[in-house]
Protein backbone atom coordinates (compact mmCIF):
# COMPACT_ATOMS: atom_id res chain seq x y z
CA UNK A 1 0.00 0.00 0.00
CA UNK A 2 1.39 3.23 -1.17
CA UNK A 3 1.79 6.29 1.43
CA UNK A 4 -0.79 9.16 0.24
CA UNK A 5 1.86 12.54 -0.31
CA UNK A 6 0.20 16.37 -0.08
CA UNK A 7 1.34 18.68 -2.81
CA UNK A 8 4.37 20.00 -0.56
CA UNK A 9 5.73 16.56 0.16
CA UNK A 10 4.22 16.24 3.28
CA UNK A 11 3.46 12.64 4.72
CA UNK A 12 -0.91 13.00 5.57
CA UNK A 13 -0.35 9.50 7.58
CA UNK A 14 -2.74 7.38 5.05
CA UNK A 15 -2.70 4.86 3.51
CA UNK A 16 -3.73 4.47 -0.54
CA UNK A 17 -5.49 1.31 -1.55
CA UNK A 18 -3.04 1.18 -4.58
CA UNK A 19 -2.95 -2.47 -5.24
CA UNK A 20 -0.63 -3.02 -7.87
CA UNK A 21 0.56 -6.43 -9.26
CA UNK A 22 2.27 -8.41 -6.42
CA UNK A 23 0.89 -6.51 -3.47
CA UNK A 24 -1.36 -7.32 -0.87
CA UNK A 25 -3.62 -5.96 2.00
CA UNK A 26 -5.55 -7.58 5.06
CA UNK A 27 -8.72 -8.63 3.90
CA UNK A 28 -11.82 -7.12 5.35
CA UNK A 29 -13.70 -10.15 5.59
CA UNK A 30 -11.69 -12.21 7.93
CA UNK A 31 -9.13 -9.46 8.86
CA UNK A 32 -6.87 -12.22 9.49
CA UNK A 33 -5.68 -13.43 5.59
CA UNK A 34 -4.14 -10.78 2.94
CA UNK A 35 -5.95 -10.09 -0.54
CA UNK A 36 -4.23 -10.91 -3.53
CA UNK A 37 -4.52 -10.67 -7.03
CA UNK A 38 -6.22 -13.74 -8.96
CA UNK A 39 -3.87 -14.80 -11.60
CA UNK A 40 -5.37 -13.87 -15.17
CA UNK A 41 -8.40 -12.49 -13.76
CA UNK A 42 -9.05 -8.80 -12.33
CA UNK A 43 -10.16 -9.98 -9.48
CA UNK A 44 -8.42 -10.14 -5.81
CA UNK A 45 -9.16 -13.26 -3.20
CA UNK A 46 -8.08 -13.76 0.46
CA UNK A 47 -5.53 -16.37 0.60
CA UNK A 48 -7.23 -17.39 4.45
CA UNK A 49 -11.11 -17.24 3.96
CA UNK A 50 -10.89 -17.58 0.13
CA UNK A 51 -13.16 -14.62 -0.52
CA UNK A 52 -13.13 -13.37 -3.86
CA UNK A 53 -13.34 -9.54 -4.46
CA UNK A 54 -13.93 -6.54 -7.05
CA UNK A 55 -11.57 -3.98 -6.42
CA UNK A 56 -11.70 -0.20 -7.61
CA UNK A 57 -8.95 1.14 -6.43
CA UNK A 58 -10.06 4.71 -8.02
CA UNK A 59 -13.00 4.99 -5.52
CA UNK A 60 -11.27 3.05 -2.63
CA UNK A 61 -13.36 0.11 -2.45
CA UNK A 62 -13.70 -3.44 -2.39
CA UNK A 63 -17.24 -5.76 -3.28
CA UNK A 64 -17.44 -9.30 -2.13
CA UNK A 65 -18.05 -11.57 -5.79
CA UNK A 66 -18.71 -14.52 -4.24
CA UNK A 67 -21.10 -13.72 -1.88
CA UNK A 68 -25.52 -13.35 -2.03
CA UNK A 69 -25.43 -10.84 0.91
CA UNK A 70 -24.00 -7.34 -1.03
CA UNK A 71 -21.01 -6.67 1.13
CA UNK A 72 -18.25 -4.38 0.18
CA UNK A 73 -16.18 -1.60 2.08
CA UNK A 74 -14.49 1.69 1.84
CA UNK A 75 -10.83 1.67 2.76
CA UNK A 76 -10.18 4.88 5.02
CA UNK A 77 -6.47 4.80 5.37
CA UNK A 78 -6.07 2.83 8.46
CA UNK A 79 -9.16 0.37 8.03
CA UNK A 80 -11.95 -0.70 6.47
CA UNK A 81 -15.32 0.64 6.47
CA UNK A 82 -18.46 -0.96 5.67
CA UNK A 83 -20.24 0.26 2.55
CA UNK A 84 -23.65 -1.34 3.56
CA UNK A 85 -24.48 -0.24 6.82
CA UNK A 86 -28.12 -2.68 7.54
CA UNK A 87 -30.27 -0.79 7.86
CA UNK A 88 -32.11 -0.14 11.73
CA UNK A 89 -35.60 -1.59 11.66
CA UNK A 90 -33.84 -4.68 10.27
CA UNK A 91 -31.34 -5.19 12.92
CA UNK A 92 -34.07 -3.98 15.52
CA UNK A 93 -36.46 -6.13 14.21
CA UNK A 94 -33.77 -9.30 14.23
CA UNK A 95 -33.16 -8.41 17.70
CA UNK A 96 -36.81 -8.63 19.00
CA UNK A 97 -37.37 -11.64 17.20
CA UNK A 98 -33.92 -13.15 18.64
CA UNK A 99 -35.32 -12.35 22.26
CA UNK A 100 -38.50 -13.57 21.40
CA UNK A 101 -37.03 -17.14 20.04
CA UNK A 102 -34.80 -16.81 23.44
CA UNK A 103 -37.16 -15.80 26.69
CA UNK A 104 -40.66 -17.11 25.43
CA UNK A 105 -39.82 -21.07 24.89
CA UNK A 106 -37.37 -20.84 28.38
CA UNK A 107 -40.54 -19.04 29.91
CA UNK A 108 -43.01 -21.57 28.74
CA UNK A 109 -41.42 -23.89 30.40
CA UNK A 110 -40.49 -22.32 33.53
CA UNK A 111 -44.04 -21.23 33.61
CA UNK A 112 -45.24 -25.07 33.17
CA UNK A 113 -42.62 -25.97 36.24
CA UNK A 114 -44.01 -23.27 38.40
CA UNK A 115 -47.71 -24.18 38.04
CA UNK A 116 -47.20 -27.79 37.95
CA UNK A 117 -44.92 -28.97 40.29
CA UNK A 118 -43.62 -32.30 40.90
CA UNK A 119 -45.68 -34.41 43.03
CA UNK A 120 -42.86 -35.34 45.33
CA UNK A 121 -40.51 -33.04 46.55
CA UNK A 122 -37.75 -35.03 46.45
CA UNK A 123 -34.25 -33.97 47.08
CA UNK A 124 -31.64 -33.02 44.47
CA UNK A 125 -32.37 -31.01 41.08
CA UNK A 126 -35.37 -29.16 40.31
CA UNK A 127 -35.55 -30.56 37.12
CA UNK A 128 -38.14 -27.98 35.83
CA UNK A 129 -36.00 -25.85 36.34
CA UNK A 130 -32.94 -27.65 34.87
CA UNK A 131 -35.15 -28.13 31.39
CA UNK A 132 -35.91 -24.13 31.48
CA UNK A 133 -32.34 -23.19 31.81
CA UNK A 134 -31.57 -25.92 28.87
CA UNK A 135 -34.21 -24.26 26.74
CA UNK A 136 -32.68 -20.81 27.61
CA UNK A 137 -29.11 -22.11 26.56
CA UNK A 138 -30.40 -23.92 23.17
CA UNK A 139 -32.14 -21.37 21.84
CA UNK A 140 -29.94 -18.60 23.08
CA UNK A 141 -27.05 -20.33 20.78
CA UNK A 142 -29.37 -20.71 17.67
CA UNK A 143 -30.44 -17.36 18.16
CA UNK A 144 -26.52 -15.91 18.83
CA UNK A 145 -25.48 -18.35 15.06
CA UNK A 146 -28.37 -16.51 13.29
CA UNK A 147 -26.62 -13.07 14.38
CA UNK A 148 -23.57 -14.24 13.89
CA UNK A 149 -24.45 -15.44 10.79
CA UNK A 150 -26.30 -11.78 9.78
CA UNK A 151 -23.48 -9.65 11.13
CA UNK A 152 -20.40 -11.01 9.66
CA UNK A 153 -18.12 -10.44 13.08
CA UNK A 154 -14.37 -11.37 11.35
CA UNK A 155 -13.99 -13.38 14.91
CA UNK A 156 -16.80 -15.88 13.86
CA UNK A 157 -15.72 -15.84 10.19
CA UNK A 158 -12.15 -16.65 11.20
CA UNK A 159 -13.47 -19.58 13.51
CA UNK A 160 -15.81 -21.30 11.00
CA UNK A 161 -12.76 -20.80 8.04
CA UNK A 162 -10.53 -22.59 11.40
CA UNK A 163 -12.84 -25.12 11.65
CA UNK A 164 -14.25 -26.15 8.12
CA UNK A 165 -9.69 -26.32 7.67
CA UNK A 166 -9.73 -28.86 10.55
CA UNK A 167 -12.38 -30.71 9.10
CA UNK A 168 -10.85 -31.14 6.29
CA UNK A 169 -7.43 -33.01 7.22
CA UNK A 170 -9.44 -35.32 9.99
CA UNK A 171 -9.86 -39.06 8.17
CA UNK A 172 -12.61 -40.04 7.14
Amino acid sequence: MAINKTHGGQNTGRRSLGLEPGESCECPVCRHGQMEPMVMMEAYACNFCRHIFDVNVAQQTVHVADSLQPMGWRWQGWHWQPLYQSRSNITLALWLVGLTLVILPAGIVALGGYLFPPLEAGRGLNWSLVWAVGTLVAHGTMVGWLIAEHHQFPLYVMTKIRLQRLLEYLPG
